[in-house]
């Protein structure tokens, strides 16, 4: 008697749990927008960038469009971008991978400006940036930033670049650091270990740069 009541709310429980679980992903579904319907306000300044509205094939979704021109707030630095590279999850952001569509957006990328890693020249500084002054070449991450231009907070992850180092090796800098602490903090290795390093993202760079080439 105890185990068939057992089973009973087991069983009731469980179908609640599963009831709640489709409400949330029918309201998450749904509600799972971007801005590329948005109209541009008039007079506002433009500039170009990499953006992709739907999930799918790069050659299919990726576009050159004009879009407004960020605006740095107190805190933030407006860059120039000079140079971006990309990281391999950005070609499972475009396809709509399970994963990429928990992350990023269940029916539509919420993200619609691929890349993360850049490397620029700082073009305007917020009232209250004391660390960088327009003119200065750095580099970083910020998600969105295959464009001409983006906004990032002067005390998150952005520095100056050295100045023995190119803007195109710069933007490769970040992704190459979280190899780097792989190899040598989590894998431990040691001179005259040999290691197997495993592909790339293959098509995406191809349609990028072809995009890139408009600008």
């Amino acid at each position: 008697m105890k185990l068939k009541r057992l089973l009973k709310w087991t069983t009731r429980d469980l179908l609640v749990v599963l009831l709640a679980l489709f409400v949330w992903f029918q309201i998450a579904y749904w509600t799972s927008t971007n801005d590329c319907g948005r109209s541009i306000p008039a007079g506002v300044e433009l500039m170009k960038a990499i953006r992709y509205c739907e999930y799918g094939s790069p050659d299919d979704v990726l576009k050159l469009e004009q879009v407004e021109k960020p605006v740095p707030n107190d805190n933030q630095v407006l860059v120039r971008v000079r140079a971006v590279s990309l990281r391999f999850f950005d070609g499972g952001m475009l396809g709509g991978s399970v994963p990429g569509r928990l992350l990023f957006g269940l029916r539509k990328p919420k993200n619609t400006c691929p890349g993360s890693d850049f490397s620029g020249t700082v073009a305007a500084v917020g009232r209250n940036v004391t660390e960088f002054k327009p003119g200065d070449e750095v580099f970083g991450v910020k998600a969105g930033c295959l464009a001409e231009y983006i906004c990032v907070r002067a005390d998150r992850a952005v520095i100056l670049k050295p100045t023995n180092v190119s803007f195109e090796q710069a933007a490769a800098i970040p992704t190459a650091l979280v190899s780097l602490q792989g190899l040598r903090d989590t894998g431990r290795l040691k001179a005259g270990q040999k290691v197997l390093i495993n592909g790339a993202s293959g098509h995406l760079p191809s349609r990028s740069r072809r995009l890139l080439a408009q600008r």
